[in-house]
């Protein structure tokens, strides 16, 4: 399932709050019920991998945000 407009932005901002507060319930950015799965599967300092999963209507989601990599020496 691909995450768009508003959802994509809901989904963004639920993976910057649960950086800061991981065990905090979060609202699925399809359906909106409580129960949003976070599952950080990062490939720093090169790309952050985030798995997104709802078991309330079966949303299972991988966003990838590049970085800019290890800086040259």
């Amino acid at each position: 399932m691909n995450l768009v407009g508003e959802q994509l932005k809901h989904a963004l901002a639920c993976i910057a709050a649960w950086r800061a507060e991981p065990d905090a319930p979060y609202h699925c950015p399809i359906c909106g019920r409580l129960g949003l799965s976070i599952c950080d599967r990062s490939a720093r300092p090169y790309a952050e991998w985030y798995v997104l999963t709802c078991e309330s209507c079966g949303l299972d989601a991988t966003l990838c945000i590049p970085m800019s990599g290890v800086p040259e020496t």
